[in-house]
């Protein structure tokens, strides 16, 4: 297995996933990607949430380093059959590119 340093286009697309491909992900993350996904409250130093300037709280994604395997794995075998999960553990870093998903009613932009 050798490192892929080429570009790796994050994309989640609704409409390309499978059923299959969200149970295999919940398979190897032991939880749903939707659950994984889900943005949770900023907690502050003081332990409390942190507000906005609209005094809502404020949301981040962090997203675990096993779930972030299984979504490289789910999205690339789309587009590259055979793709492996040992393949996707061997995606630099760097060559991740975050990618919003083009479609009617979502005017998402890159994320990265």
């Amino acid at each position: 297995m050798s490192t892929i340093t080429d570009s790796v286009a994050l994309r989640i697309d609704p409409d390309i996933l499978t059923i299959g491909d969200l149970e295999d992900f919940e398979d190897v993350v032991g939880a749903p990607l939707y659950d994984v996904l889900q943005p949770k409250p900023v907690i502050g130093a003081d332990g409390r949430k942190v507000l906005d300037e609209k005094g809502r709280p404020e949301l981040q994604t962090q997203i675990s380093t096993k779930a972030l395997k299984a979504l490289i794995w789910i999205t690339q075998r789309v587009e590259k059959p055979g793709f492996s999960l040992e393949d996707a553990r061997a995606v630099r870093v760097s060559a991740l590119e975050l990618v919003g998903v083009d479609g009617p009613g979502n005017d998402s932009e890159p994320n990265a």
